[in-house]
């Protein structure tokens, strides 16, 4: 199977690179490790916008069960409007842009400079202009990617996340020990996934490119997949489509769908209830259904379409395996719709809202 787009091949290399990514950052990220579990910070602040902040999100729940001090995870924007006691020498900000450019993110980090906040710059431009506002940067290994809609990108720094998540845990913590052993093997575990799930994938788009609304849910780490989705899908192919997580989609929007909706659940054996009654009121309310599902779950025949993952991984990293059949399913969708997923039709109108003026990004201008 080969394209004309780089996008897929970004999508096919993200194993790789997420395998370098998390060789390359471990000092760093001990560094930084360190300095949290001394006492040097009260809080951590994961920010971001767009894939960067989605990103934070599939990480939060590690933060959350690791951390020895409290986490928020806030967008970029949000960030510039914080309180001095939030924003002090006392908090640590992990400001995460693949680009490194950014305006908001600029932004965000002058904020933290003028409160006198530690900054960690996660970026796969170790030279861009957020590191010189940084104490120390962490730089992901995913190389050149000449697209808009990031893939290899969001994989690598929701891994370098992950990896300084659990780098947060006590010494001697046999449940963050397995988790790292089972985070190293996960290049070799998303590439059989995306071996196991393109074929499949690529014969349910045709059927799937006729909904007018998608919405995107998950549970977890999976929440930020959703989110990722939903931003991927929109930005390429057109096509509205919501992300949340699956319990405040069954709070209030399921209220809206109808017979125009396609609704795709990534479903664990964690949330495996709750996805459950979701998807059967969805159908109930005419959508069609698509659900990710780990293996040996039980929701065959559960909803409309299902796509099985190879392998069942702990729920803190699913959302690394979920992932790629998200992004596959928006560049099959993209192409389905006629577009052109490297360049959408918005990308210089979206880049000359986000850049602050005179700055580019260089990778961009062989697609521009």
């Amino acid at each position: 199977m080969t394209s004309q787009y780089h996008m897929r091949e970004y999508i096919q290399a993200g194993p790789a690179c997420l395998d370098r990514t998390l060789k390359a950052l471990e000092d760093p990220i001990l560094e930084i490790a360190d300095d949290v579990k001394n006492g040097r910070f009260e809080r951590i602040i994961l920010s971001g916008i767009g894939s960067s902040y989605t990103a934070s999100v599939m990480a939060a729940p590690l933060f959350t069960w690791y951390s020895p001090v409290p986490v928020h995870v806030i967008d970029s924007w949000e960030f510039t409007t914080l309180p001095t006691q939030l924003v002090n020498e006392k908090t640590l900000v992990v400001a995460i842009s693949r680009s490194g450019e950014r305006d908001l993110v600029i932004d965000s980090l002058k904020r933290a400079e003028r409160g006198g906040a530690y900054v960690a710059a996660v970026t796969g431009m170790p030279e861009s202009l957020m590191t010189e506002y940084a104490d120390v940067t962490v730089a992901t290994c995913e190389g050149p990617e000449i697209t808009y809609p990031k893939t290899k990108s969001v994989l690598c720094c929701a891994g370098a996340l992950m990896r300084m998540a659990l780098a947060l845990a006590a010494p001697h913590d046999a449940g963050a020990e397995d988790l790292l052993r089972e985070l190293r093997g996960m290049p070799a575990v998303l590439e059989r996934t995306i071996a196991q799930v393109e074929p499949a994938l690529t014969k349910l788009v045709p059927t799937l490119e006729k909904h007018e609304v998608m919405a995107v849910i998950g549970a977890g780490s999976n929440h930020g997949v959703a989110l990722e989705a939903a931003l991927k899908v929109q930005e390429t192919s057109g096509v509205p489509t919501f992300g949340c997580s699956t319990c405040d989609f069954m709070g209030g929007l399921l209220g809206g769908v109808t017979g125009k909706w396609l609704v795709i659940a990534a479903v664990t054996s964690q949330d495996l209830e709750l996805s459950r009654s979701v998807v059967q009121i969805a159908r109930k309310l005419g959508a069609r259904t698509l659900c990710i599902t780990e293996p040996d779950l039980g929701f065959d025949g559960q909803c409309d379409h299902s796509l099985t993952l190879p392998t069942r991984v702990d729920r803190l990293l699913a959302g690394l395996v979920y992932l790629s059949p998200m992004h596959l399913l928006t560049y099959y969708l993209t192409l389905a719709k006629g577009r052109n997923p490297d360049a959408p039709a918005s990308m210089n109108i979206m880049l000359e809202a986000l850049l602050p003026p005179g700055r580019e990004e260089p990778e961009l201008r062989k697609v521009r």
